[in-house]
């Protein structure tokens, strides 16, 4: 019954979400991007953990024409500690190089800070991410974040070597700044894991992006892939 369900749920996300990205394209304030990923986690026999990321930024669509381009390159690196049996406190800096790509913009320094609640029922996995940051660029704008994720295993009751997993999430960011103005966005996301080994994992997901409603709207598609490995 359980892997009936998620099954369902799986080709009802991906029709929503194919259907959702052909109405895109008919909209002028609207971006695609392409954001490849690595990821090294470290987990001692501790309650720290450490994570480090290298990324990639892609413009693909924009201005009601396809041309790809770099936006940026990012190197990030999150310390966890972990805080009762289900909670998480964080803290990170990621670092944008910017400049090499574009010669009116400056690097991008970003500070996060962030709170994380698991739980599971059955073969599904909830949580809960409160998460701030900074960003330090020609101005500093401040980001309060809430998202919500939902992560299923579709072969079993978890996901083993060789299986498949969903994860469907949504996040509200409210962002504010000394020169600029409140504004709030939504993103939209599902992903498609698949367990290579027990210490790789491939990820592939669509995320959607409004931002700024309040004000003056824009839209945004990524197309995510990750290799994350763990020591």
């Amino acid at each position: 019954m359980i892997r009936t369900c998620t099954k369902k749920l799986l080709i009802l996300s991906i029709f929503l979400l194919g259907s959702f990205t052909f109405q895109l394209y008919a909209q002028k304030n609207f971006t695609g991007f392409a954001e490849p990923s690595v990821s090294l986690n470290i987990k001692p026999e501790s309650p720290w953990s450490y994570n480090f990321t290298l990324a990639n930024r892609d413009v693909l669509y924009k201005n009601e024409e396809f041309n790809a381009e770099v936006k940026h390159i990012e190197l990030a690196q999150y310390t966890s500690l972990n805080v009762g049996l289900y909670g998480k406190i964080t803290a990170g800096i990621r670092y944008r190089f910017i400049e090499m790509f574009d010669d009116y913009k400056d690097n991008e320094v970003r500070l996060v800070e962030q709170y994380s609640y698991s739980t599971k029922i059955k073969n599904l996995k909830a949580s809960h991410r409160f998460r701030i940051a900074q960003r330090f660029r020609e101005r500093t704008t401040h980001r309060f974040r809430y998202r919500f994720l939902v992560d299923i295993p579709l072969n079993g009751q978890r996901s083993d070597v060789k299986e498949f997993s969903l994860s469907l999430s949504t996040e509200s960011v409210l962002e504010m700044g000394k020169e600029e103005k409140p504004s709030l966005g939504q993103r939209l996301n599902s992903s498609l894991s698949y367990q290579l080994s027990s210490d790789a994992k491939f990820k592939f997901g669509i995320e959607y992006r409004y931002r700024n409603y309040t004000q003056t709207p824009r839209t945004e598609l990524f197309l995510l892939t990750g290799l994350s490995l763990s020591l």
